[in-house]
């Protein structure tokens, strides 16, 4: 840790995911076991994993609901990521309390979780910020301190990586295609040359749907997520009123994946938190998906 530099300490351990060291590393053991127990999730990752050493740059969408309700369904990607040999990643959320300019980051410094200390990548921050123009991305260091989403992602990569791995973390408040498409851009024009990169885009899906109709409406989102059709994507929302709280995100990611030439998208896992909880009558749906 770089003496004078922020330090972001953990704010939601306990809160939507364990407050000890070893009560998270007992959950995340809990849902890998479940991945390597259940036949059919084990066949698809396995699947997938024979493509996975000819790429450089790799896309995952993942949900940012407490371990309790989304923790297996964002379990698909870590897996999957293990057996990925990288160090660089890219971590975008949308802005839930809605204060960032835009887009915030934050450019240096470290995060805290029960797990130990996580340095952000100070010298692609930079580049990031030198491609920027009109302040379209913003240092930004409250906003990020107080949305819980990217920090909910840590101790998974931290547990995977032993702590060997840095990262920038983006705030997408503005969701627009347009906004989504200029950040994809960017972080496009930023991609080294030697190294490979990892963008995780965090996003729930439906907000407190009937159980019947989330994942009717899910669906219709997610085949335009696998088709990476951006149009069709932000019209499937707008047409059913959809409450998709990174819906902005999600759109990056996939303009961005396409920028990379990665055009296969694939759905790992899908659950709402009513196949959790049982309560049908208002769910909450979570989908991971790869890109490459």
């Amino acid at each position: 840790m770089n003496e004078g530099f922020p330090t972001r300490k953990c704010n939601y351990n306990g809160i939507y995911y364990p407050k000890h060291y070893q009560e998270i590393i007992h959950e995340i053991k809990k849902f890998f076991y479940q991945i390597e127990s259940a036949n059919k999730d084990k066949e698809i990752l396995n699947g997938i994993v024979k493509y996975i050493n000819d790429k450089k740059i790799f896309t995952f969408i993942v949900p940012h609901g407490s371990y309790f309700y989304s923790g297996y369904v964002s379990s698909f990607v870590y897996y999957l990521i293990n057996l990925i040999d990288c160090n660089n990643f890219i971590i975008l959320s949308s802005d839930h309390n809605g204060t960032s300019p835009g887009i915030s980051i934050m450019d240096n410094g470290s995060w805290i979780t029960p797990l130990g200390s996580v340095s952000i990548n100070q010298e692609l921050s930079l580049t990031l910020l030198n491609k920027s123009y009109n302040n379209f991305i913003n240092v930004d260091p409250f906003s990020l301190n107080i949305d819980h989403a990217i920090e909910i992602q840590l101790p998974f990569l931290q547990y995977i990586k032993n702590n060997h791995f840095k990262f920038i973390p983006i705030l997408q408040r503005k969701q627009d295609k347009s906004s989504s498409i200029k950040l994809a851009e960017i972080l496009y024009s930023i991609m080294p040359q030697s190294e490979k990169v990892i963008l995780i885009a965090t996003s729930n899906l439906s907000h407190y749907l009937c159980y019947d109709e989330c994942y009717r409406q899910d669906k219709s989102l997610m085949s335009t997520m696998l088709s990476l059709n951006i149009d069709s994507f932000y019209k499937t929302i707008e047409e059913n009123l959809m409450t998709v709280c990174g819906f902005g995100c999600i759109a990056t990611a996939m303009e961005f994946s396409m920028k990379v030439n990665n055009f296969d998208a694939i759905l790992l896992k899908y659950l709402t938190s009513g196949d959790i909880d049982k309560n049908r009558y208002s769910v909450v749906g979570y989908s991971s998906l790869m890109i490459l």
